[in-house]
């Protein structure tokens, strides 16, 4: 009962954006809007898509996903906005009849439900703000954000973020100079600021013999550790071959061991004199002076002379050796100083070149801020200039022009003023001459706000977002909505009032749950043995399956069918409309507009009669029915349209079709 089915091929779907494992692999098969498209919705959509991106369709747009819960709302709407971006970036390389600068705007229902217009206005801001390869429309966001605030008040604060962006940029600039001049003195700053570093400590665990060192050296002249510190300084900013000489100095260079080299050299020369006294010559000397007596004496005591020597060349020895051990150990003293300095230097000034590079960053970010502040108190600055006399001379402004104050209010205008840069309009009022306005910001062809979730707001929050999206509307935009009609039931009333409401609202309604009839079993079929899905479409931006005009014929046919179909203004256009997208791929155009004008138009009694007409004629063609009067001359005119037969094959097509454009309750 469990085996496979043998030689089916098993659908491939995604796992994390790396690879595709079999649907038989899987232990859970996520309830998300991605993957295979088992429904084959992406055939179904692609008149929507190419309506949406279409140049010369009309705006402002409304279109509505409908279905029961678990339909495939959310996945529509997301295959709907993923064919849009994709005719958007095709049609920047090809001369078709689709517009490339479309913002799409999407939003989950569930965030908009405190305040719609307000969470609305800001997602819009945002997506205008983003760069979509079109490199954004940020100029048309801020011209039109500030159409709803008195333009003096909005100047005013635009001036006090630009004083505090540069004082901002002002405190990390002197931030960083601190840290860079403290960066150029380290040693100093290591030396004589910086308590507990590896030289203080060194310098007050030797306090003592430190102390003694400089006292031989007399270079003491003041507190011994600062003393040691100034040494270990001028020691480390000297040379390699400078501190070799100053090591050498210490040997002579002060007055202590200066006088122990004066007696060392005493006590050789001593040591010498007496070694040549011993000599013929100082002999031979004395005794010519008269003095043999004391050669007689320096030739008995001979022992002597040489204890003598040896005496005078210990003490030279000792001295000179002193001497040495006095300039190493104080020379030594200083060079591990210079160590510990050069190791402390190397580890703080890491750190702050860290801190100067972050300081370095900050300081550009701000100073990006900075003008950008300056730019948009500038721009400020020319609205409030273009709309009259400054506030001082006009009295305060009132509180309601305040977007902190009336959200509301500042959306409305937000949108009234992208509607106005649809149009070409711009801003109402003409600019003093002396004043140069500025140069046109770049406005998008299409602003597709695609609105998910309206099932997770209660009946009446999801009305009013929808009738609150409806009334910001303007040229331009197109609004794509996904939500359960028979949940607004509870806030609009009966069926006929939800179907009159959502015909007001919207021009196109497209149910999910009639795309097609794949039942529950044939969806396990496919998801476990059925051939894979392509997960997109590929849509050719360089002609329309919407392109084909109405024909003689079709317009013949369609004004016979329009009184049956409608019986308003709004209820023709919405039979046009729905007849232009239902009659792409039809077999019977004749079927269609029939079937169309049957499930919009017709009532209960007239829909029934239809459909026993095609289920009691399952083969071949079907007949006329005898009653009612309507549904006949419909069919006749029809017939003679010679727009396609009306076999029964054709009429279930036909209806199928029109039924993926009714609501559906």
């Amino acid at each position: 009962m469990n085996a496979p089915m043998p030689n089916a091929p098993e659908p491939l779907l995604p796992v994390d954006g790396k690879g595709v494992r079999s649907a038989r692999e899987i232990p859970f098969l996520a309830d998300g809007r991605h993957g295979p498209d088992l429904l084959e919705i992406s055939e179904a959509i692609q008149p929507i898509v190419e309506l949406v991106a279409h140049r010369d369709s009309q705006t402002p747009m409304m279109i509505a996903v409908v279905g029961p819960s678990g339909a495939g709302k959310s996945f529509t709407l997301g295959r709907i906005a993923a064919g849009v971006e994709a005719l958007r970036a095709a049609a920047k390389t090809v001369d078709g009849p689709f517009v490339s600068q479309i913002v799409t705007v999407s939003l989950d229902a569930a965030a908009i439900a405190t305040d719609p217009a307000a969470h609305l206005a800001a997602a819009t801001y945002a997506a205008l703000c983003r760069d979509n390869g079109d490199g954004g429309y940020a100029a048309l966001a801020d011209e039109a954000a500030h159409a709803g605030a008195d333009p003096h008040l909005a100047a005013s604060k635009a001036a006090e973020r630009h004083d505090e962006a540069r004082r901002r940029l002002d405190a990390e600039r002197q931030a960083r100079d601190e840290t860079e001049a403290r960066r150029a003195r380290l040693s100093d700053v290591v030396l004589f600021e910086t308590p507990g570093s590896r030289v203080d400590a060194y310098a007050r665990a030797s306090r003592g013999r430190i102390e003694a060192r400089l006292r031989r050296f007399e270079l003491l002249t003041g507190e011994p550790t600062a003393n040691f510190k100034e040494l270990v300084r001028d020691f480390a900013g000297a040379g390699a071959g400078s501190r070799l000489g100053l090591a050498l100095r210490s040997i002579w260079a002060y007055r202590r061991q200066s006088r122990l080299l004066l007696g060392a050299i005493v006590f050789f020369l001593l040591a010498l004199a007496v070694s040549q006294a011993r000599g013929p010559i100082v002999a031979s000397w004395l005794k010519g002076l008269s003095a043999g007596w004391a050669a007689d004496w320096i030739a008995a005591h001979g022992d002597w002379m040489d204890y003598a020597i040896t005496a005078f060349l210990i003490l030279g020895g000792l001295a000179l050796a002193l001497n040495l051990w006095r300039a190493f150990i104080f020379t030594a003293s200083l060079y591990r100083g210079v160590r510990l300095l050069n190791y402390e230097v190397r580890e703080r000034g890491r750190e702050l070149d860290a801190a100067s590079a972050r300081l370095n960053q900050r300081v550009a970010s701000l100073s990006a801020e900075a003008e950008a502040a300056a730019r948009h108190a500038e721009a400020a600055d020319r609205r409030a200039k273009l709309r009259g006399p400054v506030a001082a001379e006009r009295g305060p402004a009132p509180m309601f022009l305040d977007p902190t104050q009336a959200p509301q209010a500042a959306a409305r205008a937000f949108f009234a003023a992208l509607d106005r840069a649809a149009d070409g309009q711009g801003e109402a009022g003409a600019p003093p001459v002396s004043v140069t306005p500025n140069p046109p910001a770049a406005v998008p062809k299409r602003i597709v706000l695609v609105i998910d979730n309206l099932d997770a707001l209660s009946p009446a929050q999801a009305l009013q977002a929808i009738e609150t999206a409806r009334s910001l509307f303007g040229r331009a935009f197109v609004g794509l909505f996904a939500f359960d009609p028979r949940r607004l039931a509870a806030a609009i009333g009966d069926k006929a009032r939800l179907t009159e409401s959502v015909d007001k609202l919207f021009q196109i309604v497209f149910n999910a749950g009639r795309v097609n009839g794949v039942g529950g079993e044939r969806l396990v079929a496919r998801l476990l043995g059925g051939a894979a899905q392509p997960s997109r479409r590929a849509y050719d931006a360089r002609q329309s399956i919407l392109g084909e005009p109405i024909g003689a014929a079709e317009g013949a046919l369609l004004t016979a069918l329009a009184p049956f179909a409608a019986a308003t203004p709004r209820g023709v256009k919405r039979y046009l409309n729905i007849y232009r997208l239902a009659r792409v791929g039809a077999t019977s155009k004749a079927a269609v507009a029939l079937a169309l004008a049957v499930e919009q138009g017709g009532d209960d009694k007239t829909r029934g009669a239809f459909a026993r007409l095609i289920a009691e004629n399952p083969d071949g063609a079907v007949p006329e029915p005898l009653e009612p009067p309507a549904l006949v001359a419909a069919m006749r005119a029809a017939r003679a349209s010679g727009l396609g037969a009306l076999r029964s094959t054709d009429l279930v097509e036909a209806q199928a079709l029109a039924n993926r454009y009714q609501l559906g309750v």
